[in-house]
Protein backbone atom coordinates (compact mmCIF):
# COMPACT_ATOMS: atom_id res chain seq x y z
CA UNK A 1 0.00 0.00 0.00
CA UNK A 2 1.46 3.44 -1.15
CA UNK A 3 1.65 6.29 1.36
CA UNK A 4 -1.15 8.12 -0.54
CA UNK A 5 -3.72 5.45 0.10
CA UNK A 6 -2.68 5.47 3.67
CA UNK A 7 -3.33 8.58 3.80
CA UNK A 8 -6.66 8.79 2.66
CA UNK A 9 -7.59 6.00 5.01
CA UNK A 10 -6.21 7.81 8.02
CA UNK A 11 -7.91 10.95 6.43
CA UNK A 12 -11.79 8.97 5.90
CA UNK A 13 -11.23 7.40 9.36
CA UNK A 14 -10.56 10.37 10.97
CA UNK A 15 -13.37 12.25 9.42
CA UNK A 16 -15.89 9.59 10.59
CA UNK A 17 -14.21 9.52 13.97
CA UNK A 18 -14.66 12.82 14.69
CA UNK A 19 -18.43 13.01 13.11
CA UNK A 20 -18.85 10.05 15.70
CA UNK A 21 -17.92 13.08 17.98
CA UNK A 22 -19.67 15.41 16.56
CA UNK A 23 -22.61 13.54 17.41
CA UNK A 24 -22.23 12.93 21.34
CA UNK A 25 -20.26 9.61 20.66
CA UNK A 26 -17.15 11.01 22.87
CA UNK A 27 -15.50 8.47 23.35
CA UNK A 28 -15.09 6.88 19.94
CA UNK A 29 -11.26 6.96 19.17
CA UNK A 30 -8.95 5.77 16.34
CA UNK A 31 -7.24 2.35 17.08
CA UNK A 32 -3.81 1.77 16.16
CA UNK A 33 -2.73 -0.77 13.66
CA UNK A 34 -2.05 -3.93 15.55
CA UNK A 35 -1.57 -6.37 12.60
CA UNK A 36 -3.09 -9.47 13.14
CA UNK A 37 -4.70 -8.41 16.75
CA UNK A 38 -6.85 -5.42 15.05
CA UNK A 39 -10.43 -4.73 16.82
CA UNK A 40 -11.12 -2.31 14.01
CA UNK A 41 -10.54 1.25 12.87
CA UNK A 42 -12.91 2.94 15.42
CA UNK A 43 -13.57 1.68 18.89
CA UNK A 44 -15.02 3.20 22.21
CA UNK A 45 -18.64 3.16 21.49
CA UNK A 46 -20.31 0.70 23.96
CA UNK A 47 -23.90 0.45 24.97
CA UNK A 48 -24.78 2.19 28.48
CA UNK A 49 -26.78 -0.64 29.68
CA UNK A 50 -25.51 -4.24 28.44
CA UNK A 51 -21.97 -3.19 27.99
CA UNK A 52 -21.03 -4.28 24.07
CA UNK A 53 -19.28 -2.65 21.99
CA UNK A 54 -19.15 -1.45 18.17
CA UNK A 55 -16.32 -2.21 16.17
CA UNK A 56 -15.75 0.27 13.21
CA UNK A 57 -13.68 -0.75 10.25
CA UNK A 58 -13.54 2.04 7.03
CA UNK A 59 -12.85 1.96 3.93
CA UNK A 60 -12.07 4.54 1.52
CA UNK A 61 -11.48 2.86 -2.09
CA UNK A 62 -12.15 3.21 -5.52
CA UNK A 63 -13.31 -0.79 -6.34
CA UNK A 64 -15.27 -2.47 -3.51
CA UNK A 65 -14.84 -5.80 -2.00
CA UNK A 66 -17.82 -5.62 0.43
CA UNK A 67 -17.74 -9.33 1.04
CA UNK A 68 -14.35 -9.61 1.65
CA UNK A 69 -14.12 -5.99 3.92
CA UNK A 70 -17.31 -7.11 6.07
CA UNK A 71 -15.66 -11.10 6.59
CA UNK A 72 -12.16 -9.06 8.21
CA UNK A 73 -14.54 -6.59 10.20
CA UNK A 74 -16.37 -9.59 11.83
CA UNK A 75 -13.00 -11.05 12.38
CA UNK A 76 -12.03 -7.81 14.04
CA UNK A 77 -15.21 -7.35 16.13
CA UNK A 78 -14.55 -10.99 17.91
CA UNK A 79 -11.28 -10.06 19.09
CA UNK A 80 -12.73 -7.01 21.19
CA UNK A 81 -15.27 -8.96 22.71
CA UNK A 82 -17.46 -9.78 20.30
CA UNK A 83 -18.12 -6.13 19.86
CA UNK A 84 -21.00 -5.78 16.72
CA UNK A 85 -19.34 -4.97 13.85
CA UNK A 86 -19.94 -2.22 11.24
CA UNK A 87 -18.10 -1.69 8.08
CA UNK A 88 -18.22 2.10 6.70
CA UNK A 89 -17.42 2.28 3.17
CA UNK A 90 -16.65 6.08 1.69
CA UNK A 91 -19.52 7.08 -1.38
CA UNK A 92 -17.74 7.83 -4.14
CA UNK A 93 -17.69 12.15 -4.94
CA UNK A 94 -19.46 12.77 -0.86
CA UNK A 95 -17.04 14.73 1.29
CA UNK A 96 -16.89 16.09 4.39
CA UNK A 97 -19.63 18.34 3.91
CA UNK A 98 -21.85 15.01 3.52
CA UNK A 99 -20.08 12.58 5.93
CA UNK A 100 -23.30 11.21 7.18
CA UNK A 101 -24.42 10.65 3.76
CA UNK A 102 -21.50 7.49 3.30
CA UNK A 103 -22.62 3.68 3.41
CA UNK A 104 -22.84 1.95 6.49
CA UNK A 105 -22.59 -2.31 5.91
CA UNK A 106 -23.58 -4.87 8.45
CA UNK A 107 -24.79 -8.28 8.10
CA UNK A 108 -28.64 -8.40 9.48
CA UNK A 109 -28.28 -10.41 12.12
CA UNK A 110 -26.18 -8.07 13.85
CA UNK A 111 -28.83 -5.09 12.66
CA UNK A 112 -31.61 -7.28 14.11
CA UNK A 113 -29.83 -7.25 17.71
CA UNK A 114 -29.28 -3.48 17.70
CA UNK A 115 -32.60 -3.23 16.89
CA UNK A 116 -33.94 -5.01 19.96
CA UNK A 117 -31.70 -3.38 22.26
CA UNK A 118 -33.04 -0.31 21.00
CA UNK A 119 -36.47 -1.24 21.34
CA UNK A 120 -37.30 -1.44 18.24
CA UNK A 121 -40.27 -4.71 18.57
Amino acid sequence: MSNRAKQKGTSFETLIREHLNDLGFKDARRVVLQGGGDTGDINGIKNGLTGQQVAIQCKNQKSFDLSGWLDATVEQAERLDGAVPVLVVKRPRKGKSAVGDNYAVMRVDDLISLLKVAGFF
